[in-house]
This record gives structure tokens, C-alpha cells and sequence, in this order.
């Protein structure tokens, strides 16, 4: 049963990136733009939770930006699925 809830939830998370709901960041990678949730960035990366404690985070229109040009965007994808 626990293996069951784990699927769905990670089913949840997936779907999260596909459909881009109510989203605050916006991740840059060369020619595609991510649309991603900080909150599951801060919990699940070291790197994005120390990121986002800095008072000189760049942002606009309200959302966080991030600016990775030297990540290609097929990689991209594959870290944060």
C-alpha cells in the first residue's frame, strides 16, 4: 500500500511540471523556460534553498528568475524529474 502511495505521489510531482498550476519560478536554460514551484525546488535541493535565502534573487512580474545558459535544456529536465 505504501509503494501505491509513493507512485501517486510522485505521478503528482510530474504532472506539476507538465501543466505549469500556480507556479512562482521561472527557470531559463539556454532557449527553453521551465515553469517550477520553489517550494519543491528549496526542499529538494541544497543548491536552489541557499539560492533562494540570498536578498539579491532576481525577479520580475512576481515570479523568482534563474538563469542557467550553460545547462541545456534536455539535461535540465532530467534533474528536476
Amino acid at each position: 500500500m505504501g509503494f501505491t502511495f509513493f507512485q501517486g505521489l510522485s505521478q503528482n510531482f510530474s504532472q506539476l511540471l507538465d501543466n505549469g498550476d500556480d507556479y512562482d519560478t521561472i527557470i531559463e536554460s539556454n532557449t527553453k523556460k521551465f515553469r517550477v514551484h520553489s517550494i519543491i525546488l528549496k526542499a529538494r535541493s541544497p543548491y536552489f534553498k541557499k539560492v533562494h535565502l540570498q536578498n539579491d534573487i532576481k525577479r520580475k512580474d512576481g515570479m523568482i528568475i534563474h538563469d542557467k545558459p550553460n545547462i541545456s535544456p534536455t539535461v535540465f529536465e532530467m534533474v528536476i524529474r
